[in-house]
């Protein structure tokens, strides 16, 4: 049987100094008295003598259940292994606000949702993540409360932020209704809050969640070494992207330097090596350039929820969509597979022997133990 409880010395053991880490944020956001971050991982300010255990619970990387989690938000179970459970077409979409999809990344369809929420009243902060003042292109959590804020966040980064910490913020601002946008591990980690029975953390204020594909997310320094190679800084950079298989650089001169994305799977975070999870599977939207032409955003509706709000910003002309076509759909499950399948080695390799019942067995054979050929 899976270890489903533990402490911050487990979290520690099987997690911090196991390289499985995603630095989303979650354990820090619900136990700021024990957990700081330093060097992109959880420390702890002192030696924690609670027994309660919310950061091992709430941890992505310690234990997930995605069927389960799966009956939990949408009611049923996935009928497609790669994507994960939605509903209805997958579609393409993008702003209707020709200035915020010239601001935003691929069509700005995620501002818009955030902004029809905000003036429709049924969220009062979005965490979302904007570059540092102070240091360009390091990304933070920022609760945005209106259109600037929004847009101020706008673009994606390539390198890990804290999200979940931005959850806490906003509840400490006092903001009862939020949307979280973030990555398969952000969102991974505010469901299991969110479904936590043993711990209540107010993680139900968290309305609606958002998320972004992702292959994976670079190491800072590694990137810098990469801008390097192009000829360019990050206080060069007007903005990242991802387009058929390059690596996309826009100098804030107009410049656009490119690199095959292949070049850069050594620069991913180690702890990225060891997620199945593309396409967010388990957020109410889903979004990502992946599958869409340029200016357009691929999305999935899973929730009931995210159904109603994507059909509802369109009504209310926020937004604009159109069916994605079966080859879009096609380049979206391709990438999908790819990650899981090279990743599932890691895992395998990582993993420790899988005991189900009496059976002690290495994960990696598994498939060969219960399947005849």
């Amino acid at each position: 049987m899976a270890k489903t409880s533990g402490n911050l010395a487990d979290l520690e053991a099987e997690v911090i100094y196991n390289g499985l880490c995603c630095y989303c944020g979650t354990c820090g956001a619900f136990c700021k008295e024990y957990i700081a971050f330093e060097n992109e991982l959880p420390k702890t300010k002192q030696k924690c003598y609670e027994i309660c255990g919310a950061c091992y619970a709430f941890c992505p990387r310690t234990f997930f259940a995605p069927f389960q989690t799966d009956r939990a938000i949408f009611g049923e179970v996935r009928t497609d292994n790669l994507l994960g459970y939605y509903q209805g077409e997958i579609l393409s979409a993008r702003a209707t606000d020709v200035a915020l999809r010239e601001h935003a990344q691929d069509g700005g369809v995620i501002s818009a949702v955030l902004l029809y929420l905000l003036k429709e009243g049924e969220i009062d902060a979005a965490v979302v993540t904007r570059t540092g003042k102070e240091d360009n292109w390091q990304p933070e959590p920022f609760v945005a409360t209106t259109k600037e804020d929004v847009l101020a966040a706008a673009g994606s980064k390539y390198t890990q932020c804290p999200a979940v910490l931005g959850v806490a913020e906003a509840f400490e601002a006092g903001y009862q209704k939020v949307a979280l946008v973030g990555l398969p591990c952000h969102i991974e980690g505010m469901r299991k809050a969110q479904l936590s029975e043993a711990f209540k953390v107010g993680a139900e204020r968290v309305k609606f969640l958002i998320g972004l594909f992702c292959t994976e997310t670079f190491d800072r320094t590694l990137l810098a070494q990469t801008l390097k190679e192009l000829g360019t800084t990050f206080d060069a950079v007007a903005k990242f992207n991802i387009r058929r298989g390059r690596f996309i650089v826009t100098t804030k001169e107009g410049k656009e330097l490119t690199m095959p994305i292949k070049k850069m799977r050594a620069f991913a975070r180690e702890a990225c090596n060891y997620c199945y999870d593309f396409a967010s599977e388990f957020a109410d939207l889903s979004v990502g350039s992946i599958g869409s032409e340029d200016g357009w955003s691929t999305v999935i509706a899973r929730s009931d929820m995210g159904k109603d709000v994507l059909d509802r910003a369109e009504a209310a002309g926020f937004i604009e969509t159109k069916r994605s076509t079966p080859e879009q759909v096609a380049e979206v499950r391709k990438l999908a597979a790819f990650k899981k399948r090279e990743n599932w080695k890691r895992i395998s390799e990582k993993a420790e022997p899988i005991r189900i019942m009496n059976l002690l067995v290495e994960p990696e054979h598994l498939e060969h133990f219960f399947c005849s050929d």
